[in-house]
């Protein structure tokens, strides 16, 4: 892999995915009240119509804390010595050698990346991504990038 230039090591398209989980729970709720506000079910009686959004919401709350989508940078960019983030409207600009560690975690099938910052910044103490497409199934791969962040961070902090 060759850090002459800048390079995009984020899924490209993570704020669509982000945007994606959220109409679909949207999605499922309208599914669920719609066809009772329609034929009128939901005006006599709201009460198992709401029972069942309830659980629904509850079990979407439930899928955000375990995955932690949220969290999950819209795009990283190697910079060479440093990464450039962005997450919604917060950009920021890490050092490497502010990097302690890159790992990668991997949950349901999905890798994602962790970088853990030695210091806080505006997107909080870690920076979480996935990785570009091209290695969503190569785990090997996946662990190499993460492995050579580490290892840059760690030349960074020795000054080289």
């Amino acid at each position: 892999m060759s850090y002459g230039a800048v390079q995009i090591i984020s899924f490209r398209n993570t704020a669509l995915f982000k945007r994606g989980v959220w109409l679909t729970a949207a999605a499922l709720v309208a599914f669920v009240l719609i066809p009772s506000v329609l034929d009128g079910g939901f005006v006599q009686d709201p009460t198992p119509h709401l029972f069942a959004v309830c659980i629904l919401c509850a079990f979407f709350v439930y899928f955000l804390r375990k995955t932690q989508i949220h969290r999950l940078a819209d795009e990283v960019m190697d910079c060479e010595d440093h990464l450039k983030v962005r997450r919604g409207p917060t950009e920021e600009l890490i050092p490497l050698k502010t990097v302690s560690q890159a790992e990668v975690w991997t949950s349901s099938g999905i890798h994602r990346i962790t970088v853990r910052l030695g210091e806080s910044t505006a997107l909080g103490n870690q920076i979480e991504f996935l990785p570009q497409a091209s290695l969503w199934s190569n785990l090997p791969a996946v662990q190499r990038l993460a492995h050579s962040l580490t290892e840059r961070a760690k030349q960074a902090k020795c000054g080289r």
